[in-house]
């Protein structure tokens, strides 16, 4: 990994985390360690795949990663521990998330596409030969969804909980009003796990939105409502073609962040998924060169100023 990469990525949590968390939580605490260094070193933890006592050794033989964390001294790994026990939680995840999208540019004729899609996160760092070998199979994981903004590519809406579930077309309501405080969508892009008419209904009627899904079949080959009918039989293939995009960035989070997650108790691992949301979109920023990260930060100072 390019030292600088590294570098920028930790300067861009750290600025981010300071415009949406205060110095310290409390008066009354000690003021060793500010909130904002610390969620920082969480984000660089999952960026490097690190553990917390990982953490605490990257730190104590890295000055220059201390000084842009603002660290005067090394934290000890109880401290990150309890800091994401206690004071991360998954609204404050969701908050530096939408604070971290918009900071990317947008179109200027304002039509920007989002596609919706879930996977599923091991909750287990065993291999699958040893699962397959012992017969220690799990059927529950942790399902993420996400909206991911298809022209910058990153993630500006997000939910998780403890699956297998039923019929995802429940979700999409919550999840695109979550994403339209992001950025104005004027096209969504799911698969058929999201087909519903009242979907359709709501997003074309309500929102004013277009809607792409694909409509599966009904009882007898044909559907009755008339946006699924439509979907059916003139279904505008080539801007559908977009919403492989939302399955490019779920094959870079597994492949840069890992498949399984590390937490053990159900709520830390809905925050850790939550936590590599916004890692992702960080990594996005460093992705797309320095120069629009050093243009990203001067935009954080304008928006949060505003």
């Amino acid at each position: 990994m390019p030292r600088q990469d590294l570098l920028q990525f930790t300067r861009l949590a750290y600025r981010l985390a300071g415009h949406v968390l205060p110095p310290y939580a409390s008066k009354f605490s000690p003021k060793k360690f500010t909130q904002p260094s610390l969620l920082a070193c969480l984000c660089l933890k999952e960026y490097l795949k690190l553990d917390y006592r990982g953490l605490e050794a990257l730190l104590a033989s890295a000055a220059e990663l201390r000084a842009a964390l603002g660290l005067r001294a090394v934290p000890d790994h109880s401290t990150f521990h309890w800091f994401a026990r206690h004071q991360v939680k998954p609204r404050l995840l969701v908050q530096v998330l939408e604070a971290a999208a918009r900071l990317f540019p947008r179109r200027r004729n304002g039509r920007h596409t989002g596609a919706l899609d879930a996977t599923g996160f091991s909750r287990r760092l065993a291999s699958r030969y040893y699962s397959q070998r012992w017969g220690v199979w799990h059927t529950r994981y942790l399902y993420w969804s996400t909206v991911v903004w298809t022209q910058p590519r990153v993630i500006c809406a997000q939910q998780a909980r403890v699956g297998p579930t039923g019929s995802q077309s429940r979700t999409l309501p919550a999840l695109v009003q979550a994403a339209r405080a992001v950025v104005p969508l004027h096209r969504l892009l799911a698969d058929a796990d999201y087909d519903s008419e009242a979907n359709h209904r709501w997003l074309r009627e309500t929102c004013g939105i277009e809607s792409i899904i694909p409509a599966t079949r009904g009882p007898r080959g044909r559907c009755r409502s008339p946006y699924r009918r439509r979907m059916q039989r003139y279904f505008p293939r080539r801007p559908y073609g977009q919403r492989w995009l939302v399955e490019t960035v779920f094959s870079v989070i597994k492949r840069k962040f890992g498949e399984a997650l590390t937490a053990r108790r159900p709520w830390q691992q809905v925050k850790q998924a939550f936590l590599r949301g916004v890692v992702y979109d960080l990594y996005r920023a460093v992705q797309l060169g320095l120069v629009l990260c050093r243009w990203l930060m001067h935009r954080a100072l304008w928006v949060f100023a505003s």
